[in-house]
């Protein structure tokens, strides 16, 4: 004889909402956050002002400085600090985000043991 199995399952929305992941919502927002924290110590810095301009939005981080687009594109650089900052962090430290954001959502993710 066959067993009857009935499931009950959530609307995808419903999901997504319990778990911070629907557009534009709060692990957007803490993803944009950390992106912004984290990529801090590569913002080129002479005075502080451009890294201190930055305006965060939930999609978006926005230096607010005449001059935060030829810093993005063409500074040469000094230690971390230089052009394409964000890109750089997200190559050194992106990992870590990702699992920063999933334990900031709930989820849980696999991480393979490191090699010895």
């Amino acid at each position: 004889m066959g067993a009857r199995i009935r499931m009950q399952i959530d609307p995808a929305d419903k999901i997504l909402l319990k778990r911070s992941l629907n557009k534009n919502g709060e692990g957007q927002r803490f993803f944009t956050h950390e992106v912004r924290r984290l990529s801090d110590p590569y913002v080129p810095k002479r005075s502080g002002k451009l890294k201190n301009t930055a305006v965060e939005t939930k999609t978006s981080i926005t230096y607010n400085t005449p001059y935060a687009r030829r810093q993005y594109y063409e500074h040469k650089g000094d230690g971390l600090r230089g052009s394409h900052w964000t890109e750089r962090m997200w190559a050194d430290r992106g990992k870590e985000i990702v699992r920063s954001v999933a334990a900031f959502c709930g989820c849980l993710l696999y991480t393979s043991p490191s090699p010895r």
